[in-house]
């Protein structure tokens, strides 16, 4: 049977004992989906579809990091997580993670997932996360804002994205054309890597030196703080307010995960109706000609050596904790289900290739959409909360018009060499 807390996992450390964890059978799970009210039924049921008993917990998306590391600190009972992709380096240093190469086998893995797949959760050769739903954030568009406002077309370049804002601005001034992440760092960083690269810049070279204080970086700042100024974006706005934004008709664009046909129909209050709607398209550029970038994204699941994990002493495939994991990302049944329900892009390779997921419109038009794919370049670094924290200070502080782009630039590349020193 399964026990669902609802509200954020920090709130149960209050009511949970501490000390070890003993073996009774029933994981312990932490993750963010049963934290959105939209999405929790729908979780709900695909865990106890698993036929694992499961002890789930809720945080928010932005708590994560914070509610694991205070679980584990204090003690309180955790066997599987759901973690980001950006995380892992930082998870893969603790000693208790498992390494699904040694827990299902490495070529039995191979064997069932895309190589592009696994690599979302490797970090150094182990296998520290296992694939759950893996995409790409990638700019999307609400065509029952944009067709009013006379914007029929996608923007190839960036001027082309500024007009179809003012135009929509124009037909609604009430509106924000697009819901720019600016709080959260986490979201702040990663819309301004998405322009940085539209802009034809990048934070560090092929070399990993940085690179940041550049012309195409206070390009971006200088047209980000713009945005804001001009009130074609607007601040305070995290992904959940953007995904409302969105969903309301109070917003032309945002960034998001394939994940978003979900929230747009929940939002709309029109359900399924409004999926004609909800429309991937390529990244602006700042010249026509150079390459669309989309951003790397994945939710994976995260083991710890606990008792749960355990069969006769030892880390088992045949444990509690690992039957939950490969229910949720092996099950075709399963993954299909979140794909239908949710939007989330299965990962196993047959489920890839199930008519449903192949005839659906949707995900033709997202995988069209994506042009060349990079990783988040402060999602692999050692300390990366670290770079996270900076960049999105100096964004900020551009945006708020506390420094110039120039300065900001310099700023950014002089604590980020700070840092690697």
């Amino acid at each position: 049977m399964m026990t669902f807390k609802a509200g954020v996992a920090a709130l149960a450390l209050s009511v949970s004992a501490l000390g070890a964890h003993a073996a009774d059978g029933q994981v312990t799970f932490l993750n963010w989906i049963t934290a959105e009210p939209s999405n929790a039924p729908v979780m709900t049921g695909l865990i106890e579809e698993t036929g694992v008993p499961v002890d789930v917990l809720s945080s928010a998306w932005g708590d994560m990091q914070k509610t694991v590391f205070l679980r584990i600190r204090t003690k309180q009972p955790l066997d599987v997580y759901q973690a980001q992709e950006r995380w892992l380096p930082t998870f893969a240093q603790m000693p208790d993670v498992v390494d699904f190469n040694e827990l299902y086998g490495e070529e039995q893995l191979a064997a069932m997932f895309p190589p592009e797949v696994l690599a979302a959760g490797q970090v150094q050769g182990r296998q520290v996360g296992m694939p759950w739903n893996i995409g790409s954030i990638s700019l999307v568009s609400n065509r029952k804002v944009l067709e009013p406002a006379g914007v029929s077309e996608p923007p190839a370049t960036i001027a082309d994205f500024v007009a179809d804002l003012e135009k929509v601005k124009a037909a609604n001034p009430n509106s924000t054309p697009y819901a720019m992440m600016t709080k959260g760092d986490d979201l702040v960083t990663s819309d301004f890597q998405l322009w940085l690269w539209a802009f034809g810049g990048s934070i560090f070279d092929e070399n990993g030196q940085p690179v940041v204080d550049s012309e195409a970086t206070v390009q971006t700042l200088d047209f980000m703080k713009d945005l804001v100024d001009r009130g074609l974006a607007a601040l305070d706005v995290d992904r959940g307010a953007a995904r409302r934004m969105f969903g309301q008709g109070e917003s032309a664009y945002y960034f998001d995960a394939p994940v978003a046909k979900g929230f747009a129909e929940d939002f709309s209050g029109e359900g399924e109706a409004f999926v004609k709607y909800v429309y991937p398209i390529p990244m602006p550029v700042a010249e026509a000609g150079m390459t669309p970038h989309s951003m790397e994204w994945g939710h994976l699941l995260v083991m710890r050596k606990t008792d749960e994990g355990m069969v006769d002493g030892a880390l088992s495939a045949e444990s509690p904790s690992a039957k939950l994991i490969s229910g949720l990302t092996m099950n075709d049944e399963i993954q299909l289900e979140y794909f239908q329900k949710l939007g989330a892009i299965p990962v196993t390779k047959s489920a890839r290739a199930s008519d449903i997921v192949t005839s659906d419109q949707y995900i033709v038009d997202w995988n069209a959409s994506l042009g060349m794919p990079k990783l988040n370049e402060l999602a692999s670094l050692k300390d990366s909360a670290n770079y996270v924290g900076i960049v999105s200070e100096e964004v900020q502080s551009a945006m708020l018009g506390k420094k110039d782009a120039t300065a900001a630039a310099a700023d950014m590349q002089a604590r980020i060499e700070k840092l690697m020193n």
